[in-house]
């Protein structure tokens, strides 16, 4: 009774034409939890922190594409109590333990990541003073294999050894599966070898976003130059029916850049930049 009066005598306070709104903000409190988008916030960061999925979240607030999300919105969380009737925490709860519930895993009906290590055999790729793409590309994908499973991500590798896979049966083993992404790993080259940087390249939206998602992750951890995320039409990528990306991780005809690109250090940093990204994308979709 005294729930209603509040939401009641709340309306009173409101001027005109702003009824409708006040009734259902005040409801939306009474109900449920809210929050305010920050700037920098996404679905993933207000979820953990409330400790709900990011697709309840979603479908609580009747949104299903995340990039519409803005500042100043203010969301209504599922199934959590309004702040005034949230219980403090009771004490001899270890801080460590409540981080490790914290910490995110990707369920088991996810999907499965097919890592692609480009060229291989006769198709040696790029090669520089020595350094054979072919070679950085089967290293790194073997650091990402590891890194995703380590997460729990199930993983097929197109190639384990210096073999040559053509690009038709690299995409047929993308297509075995029914939900799956694909990553193609691969160094750049150019006879401008001024030139430097990574870059990612998509076919299709949700390719698109993964692309993003693993760009970013590469400018800021490997610290090199932002070359974008482009569409690009590599058969890799056009005959592969799940969402697809091919990552050029860096220039091996830059003279400083390939002695980095060739350094244990830069290969497992390129490795956690490519996994990070796909945990970013996972958060999403």
């Amino acid at each position: 009774m005294l729930l209603y009066q509040g939401v009641i005598m709340g309306i009173f306070k409101i001027k005109r034409g702003g009824v409708f709104a006040a009734l259902l903000l005040l409801c939306h409190s009474a109900l449920g939890a809210t929050h305010t988008v920050k700037a920098k916030e996404t679905f993933y960061s207000i979820a953990k922190r409330h400790g709900v999925s990011v697709a309840a979240l979603m479908s609580q607030n009747g949104m299903s594409d995340p990039r519409k999300l803005y500042v100043g919105k203010r969301l209504v969380i599922p199934g959590k109590a309004s702040t005034s009737q949230v219980k403090t925490k009771p004490k001899g709860v270890h801080r460590k333990v409540a981080a490790k519930t914290a910490r995110y895993y990707p369920s088991s009906s996810k999907f499965r990541v097919i890592v692609d290590a480009g060229h291989g055999g006769r198709d040696m790729g790029a090669y520089w003073y020595g350094v054979r793409e072919s070679n950085l590309n089967i290293k790194v994908a073997r650091k990402v294999e590891a890194g995703l499973r380590a997460r729990g991500y199930p993983v097929t590798m197109t190639r384990r050894s210096d073999v040559f896979i053509s690009l038709s049966r690299r995409s047929q083993i993308a297509n075995r599966y029914r939900n799956a992404i694909f990553v193609s790993i691969h160094f750049n080259a150019t006879k401008h070898t001024r030139v430097s940087g990574a870059e990612t390249y998509y076919a299709g939206r949700k390719g698109r976003y993964l692309a993003k998602c693993i760009q970013s992750q590469m400018v800021r951890r490997l610290r090199v130059k932002n070359r974008g995320v482009r569409r690009g039409r590599y058969a890799v990528l056009v005959g592969t029916r799940c969402p697809a990306v091919l990552v050029e991780c860096g220039f091996i005809s830059n003279t400083r850049e390939r002695r980095r690109c060739n350094t244990a250090r830069f290969q497992t940093d390129a490795a956690r930049s490519i996994v990070a990204g796909i945990e970013r994308y996972d958060r999403v979709y």
